[in-house]
């Protein structure tokens, strides 16, 4: 249960940063690469939420969800971390790939592709 609350805390903090790139420099400013990091990281935020609300309703689905949701939360943040451009700042590179890879251990230690109770 403490993953899936904090699946759907770290997804709502993410989903906050990504919404305001793509608004701000993406529609805004009319900058072509922050409008579409927005919208991946949107669509990671809403994996990683997705993730936290099956796991915590302990679907079968749910370890697949995990898995997903782990892999492009850290292949997105650490693109968008890297230069020239920089997208996501530290805490949400740490918060990002850090919580995606707690995610994938979770994943990856279940059995019978069942989320067991945290």
């Amino acid at each position: 249960m403490i993953i899936a609350l904090l699946g759907i805390l770290v997804a709502l903090f993410l989903g906050y940063g990504a919404v305001e790139e793509f608004v701000v420099r993406g529609v805004y400013d009319g900058e072509m690469q922050p409008l579409f990091v927005g919208l991946v990281g949107a669509g990671v935020s809403v994996l990683l939420l997705a993730a936290g609300v099956a796991h915590w309703r302990r679907r079968p689905s749910a370890r697949r969800l995990l898995l997903v949701a782990a892999v492009a939360s850290v292949l997105f943040h650490v693109y968008a971390a890297l230069p020239p451009h920089r997208n996501v700042g530290l805490l949400a590179l740490l918060v990002g790939a850090g919580y995606g890879l707690v995610l994938l251990g979770v994943g990856l230690t279940t059995r019978n592709g069942s989320v067991q109770a945290a």
